[in-house]
């Protein structure tokens, strides 16, 4: 009996073993069928994403290449605009310079002239001054000697014509003072 008990263990491990066979071929299966509307439904959104997708990245492609040729037409004009910005902003400074030099030359030479018209004005003034004393004591003097000298003549004239008195021996304040008095 041994060996039919052998036998019948050996049975009901290969029938377990059969059906364990037969259950991983049943999840295997079902994977499989899974596996299979898994991968259906993955092609089926991979293909609505290429619809949707394809036409933005074909116009993406476009608007790039677009702006690569942009780019390049404009390289050459922005970096002459950059060099002429450069060279405008150089010529400004340095004109810049240039207007701040001369106006400091013209200030300069303003306040030089300044400092001459002073210079002669006062001179001017001066001389004028110096003229007018001159012409003052050149015509005083002078009117004042003939001023005396016809006040002089006068007396001798008035004295020629008044009669003649007698004089008293010596003369009087008086007449000192009124023949000083003609003189002046």
């Amino acid at each position: 009996m041994d060996m039919q008990h052998l036998d019948t263990i050996l049975i009901v491990m290969v029938a377990i073993f059969g059906v364990s066979v037969l259950l991983h071929i049943g999840v295997l299966a079902g994977l499989a069928i899974g596996m299979s509307k898994a991968v259906k439904q993955a092609r089926e959104y991979g293909q609505e994403m290429e619809e949707k997708v394809l036409p933005v990245l074909a116009s993406t492609a476009e608007v790039l290449q677009q702006t690569k040729s942009l780019i390049v037409r404009l390289e050459p004009k922005l970096e002459a605009a950059a060099t002429d910005l450069s060279d405008i902003t150089r010529m400004a400074r340095e004109e810049t310079s240039r207007l701040t030099t001369s106006a400091d030359e013209i200030a300069e030479r303003f306040r030089q002239q300044a400092e001459r018209v002073a210079q002669m004005t006062d001179t001017a003034l001066n001389g004028v001054e110096r003229a007018s004393h001159f012409l003052n004591s050149a015509v005083n003097a002078p009117a004042r000697q003939a001023s005396g000298i016809l006040a002089a003549a006068k007396a001798v004239i008035s004295s020629l014509r008044q009669p003649t008195s007698p004089r008293p021996s010596q003369p009087t304040d008086e007449d000192y003072q009124r023949e000083r008095q003609q003189y002046v």
